[in-house]
């Protein structure tokens, strides 16, 4: 047997349409795809998106790490940023570095859990 998915309304157009195509009224596609995600407190839009919400920014040394959710997918992620991202900078760690990195990847990944209810 293969599993079907169906891809949840983003948009209140969407799910506009979604409810016209499956002979629903708009309150009853609410109650369909209910309970709607909701963005993690702390978190703010992305600058030139719809969708990707970012937390708080954390600035360790070269590195700025930020804990993402995705709303259109309800997935949390850790995006990874150097402040000096010009080649050779980025692919050459110090141990010290890398620990700081590390560090830093930790605290984010704390925040997104939390965000993420885990």
């Amino acid at each position: 047997m293969q599993q079907q998915t169906i891809k949840r309304p983003y948009t209140m157009r969407e799910l506009g349409d979604w409810a016209s195509n499956n002979g629903k009224e708009i309150l009853e596609a609410l109650d369909f795809w209910a309970p709607w995600p909701t963005k993690p407190e702390g978190y703010m839009l992305a600058r030139k998106s719809d969708h990707r919400w970012i937390g708080p920014e954390i600035v360790h040394g070269r590195f700025i790490v930020t804990p993402v959710w995705d709303a259109r997918t309800d997935t949390h992620s850790v995006d990874v940023w150097m402040a000096d991202h010009q080649p050779p900078n980025y692919s050459n760690l110090t141990p010290a570095e890398a620990a700081d990195l590390a560090a830093a990847l930790l605290k984010a990944t704390a925040a997104a859990r939390a965000a993420q209810g885990k």
